[in-house]
């Protein structure tokens, strides 16, 4: 479910917000490990080139 779940956050289909408690930790290790930043209000945005 965790890959289910980055890759519509991903494709923009699901926010962050809408992942299960259960689950956000898997799903924010995956999506960190992708090159993304989740923040503390649950927006997911692409790690800045620097």
């Amino acid at each position: 479910m965790v890959v289910v779940y980055v890759t519509l956050i991903v494709n923009g289909r699901r926010t962050y917000n809408s992942v299960p408690m259960i689950l956000k930790a898997d799903v924010k290790a995956d999506l960190e490990a992708m090159g993304f930043t989740v923040d503390d209000a649950g927006d997911v945005k692409t790690a800045s080139a620097e």
